[in-house]
């Protein structure tokens, strides 16, 4: 299984892991809350709205965190 490429989803969205460069939570300027994910490849930041999305931010974040952050052991 070593070499498969490993994806993440956002609602129907699947994005390649080793493709992520950046990510994290924002709010707007009308407050509402989002989630961004920057890739190698697109031109545009992914946006999930917390209100439109089928996922919990705060949730996600961990998920992405576990999968990607470097932590000291």
């Amino acid at each position: 299984m070593d070499g498969l490429k490993r994806f993440i989803q956002f609602d129907n969205d699947r994005i390649n892991l080793d493709e992520i460069v950046s990510y994290g939570s924002g709010t707007d300027e009308d407050d509402d809350r989002y989630l961004y994910v920057e890739t190698k490849t697109s031109e545009d930041v992914f946006q999930y709205y917390e209100e439109d999305s089928e996922f919990d931010i705060d949730e996600k974040l961990e998920e992405l965190d576990e999968i990607l952050l470097c932590r000291k052991p």
